[in-house]
């Protein structure tokens, strides 16, 4: 009798000793939880964000198939990004006044890459299949092609220190820097320079 006692009890011992060993296995690893330095704060697919300048009218308007935020530093990183610039220009001229509103709404330069970060001074750099395309027909200054530039989306300011491709009205550009704003529709080309014009005969 006592042999059968024993081992109930030692059957009972070792499915105890079973079941507290597969509690404590199953416990989740938290450290998968914190948050490590360098990794985003968050993350989102298929982001659109609109920013208004500090009169309240719109900036810019960026479109990116992923972004990811950084609160450290401020600074966001985007996949795919496109990003539409607004003429924020004001005028005092009393006859440009009843315009004013449709032309501070007007989209008027769209820039695309393979992928960018923007620091929290506004300071976008691009990256990958740079293109900046003007979206007014009038404009003198209508595609800039690159690899890497950086834009102060404030000032509109673009720099590049990679072969760059410029088209305008009745010319076409390369050059190995440049220097510009997209704003006042100018472009200045460094090193090894080459430009094309087109006469249009009447």
């Amino acid at each position: 009798m006592n042999i059968r006692w024993n081992v109930i009890l030692g059957l009972i011992a070792l499915g105890s000793l079973g079941w507290f060993y597969s509690l404590n296995s199953d416990k989740p690893d938290l450290s998968n939880l914190v948050k490590k330095p360098d990794s985003p704060d968050y993350i989102g697919n298929k982001m659109e964000t609109t920013v208004f300048s500090p009169e309240g009218k719109k900036q810019y308007l960026s479109t990116a198939d992923k972004v990811k935020h950084y609160t450290v530093d401020g600074h966001t990183e985007f996949e795919m990004p496109l990003v539409y610039l607004f003429d924020v220009s004001t005028s005092n001229n009393a006859e440009k006044s009843n315009n004013s509103a449709k032309l501070l709404e007007s989209q008027s330069w769209k820039l695309s890459a393979k992928k960018a970060k923007l620091t929290k001074n506004e300071m976008l750099y691009l990256e990958g299949d740079v293109v900046a395309e003007s979206l007014e027909p009038t404009s003198r200054l209508q595609r800039v092609e690159t690899q890497v530039a950086v834009v102060n989306l404030k000032t509109q300011d673009i720099s590049s220190d990679t072969m760059v491709k410029i088209n305008g009205q009745n010319f076409n550009s390369t050059g190995l820097k440049m220097v510009g704003n997209l704003r006042q529709q100018i472009a200045t080309l460094k090193e090894q320079v080459k430009t094309y014009y087109e006469i249009n005969k009447q």
